[in-house]
């Protein structure tokens, strides 16, 4: 599920319990040696970070966002909720869906990472990531794995994997294949879970905490939280008042203007954001 926050007096909404799906054969898809968009050089952070608004885009109030990501001017979003969820590509400025594809109406879709000219679409439980070119939305093949799926990103050489816990688990970009894993913790060694939607920014991966108005910067070498940011009151009045599952969920990093994309489930308005 997106990590995402909403204020204290907003009781969290079960998670729905996902149906058993059909194993799908593990497959790969073509090897590649381009990175992703994501992988591109940033800032060091560290600390409490503070940010500013300089842009805000429409958004539709009917995604419920488990993935953003931005390559060469187009935003493309991953949704959730069995039988609605759908891989989309969004015009940002207008935020008309220029293409988009369903799930399998028996999964809920999560988080979405781009490598090469491929996507890889998680799903919550059912244990599946589909593949598709990012131009036709046509399947390519799929992975297998156990465990749940939140969020995911490419940092240019392997695929972070979120899984709702403290943990983030490498893969293998083109085989899925477990690489290793790390937990994440703060200065003070108390874990960071709810680890939900991701993005790889440079050396560093960015995680929203699901139920929190909070993202965390993440070195994925110790594991260790370098910097977090408090992003209550981007949206007013916020989304989870009316229902308590429209939590913020979703960062994408535009490595051209370097800002970053902001939105949560159902939120009216992508918000782009710099941080200091």
């Amino acid at each position: 599920m997106g990590p995402t926050s909403q204020p204290t007096d907003v009781q969290p909404t079960a998670r729905p319990t996902d149906q058993p799906s059909t194993p799908i054969p593990e497959r790969t898809i073509p090897a590649t040696a381009e990175p992703s968009a994501a992988a591109s050089p940033s800032p060091a952070w560290s600390g409490t970070l503070t940010y500013q608004v300089v842009a805000s885009h429409p958004h539709d109030t009917t995604a419920f966002t488990q993935g953003l990501l931005w390559f060469e001017g187009l935003v493309y979003e991953s949704t959730g909720l069995r039988g609605q969820s759908v891989l989309r590509v969004v015009d940002l400025p207008t935020g008309r869906v220029l293409q988009e594809t369903a799930a399998d109406p028996r999964h809920f879709g999560e988080g979405l990472a781009l490598v090469g000219d491929q996507l890889i679409w998680l799903t919550w439980q059912a244990g599946t990531a589909t593949v598709h070119h990012k131009d036709t939305f046509e399947q390519t093949g799929s992975f297998t794995y156990s465990g749940e799926g939140w969020g995911l990103c490419h940092d240019g050489a392997r695929l972070v994997m979120s899984d709702g816990s403290n943990t983030l688990t490498f893969r293998h970009p083109t085989t899925f294949q477990v690489m290793g894993t790390v937990l994440v913790t703060r200065a003070d060694g108390s874990p960071v879970n709810r680890l939900n939607e991701l993005e790889c920014v440079g050396d560093d991966v960015w995680a929203n905490v699901w139920l929190t108005d909070r993202i965390v910067v993440i070195d994925p070498d110790t594991g260790a939280v370098i910097a977090e940011a408090d992003m209550a009151g981007i949206i007013n009045p916020h989304p989870a008042l009316t229902d308590s599952n429209d939590v913020l969920n979703g960062i994408a990093y535009r490595p051209d203007t370097g800002t970053f994309l902001i939105t949560g489930k159902r939120w009216p308005t992508i918000f782009e954001v710099r941080f200091e």
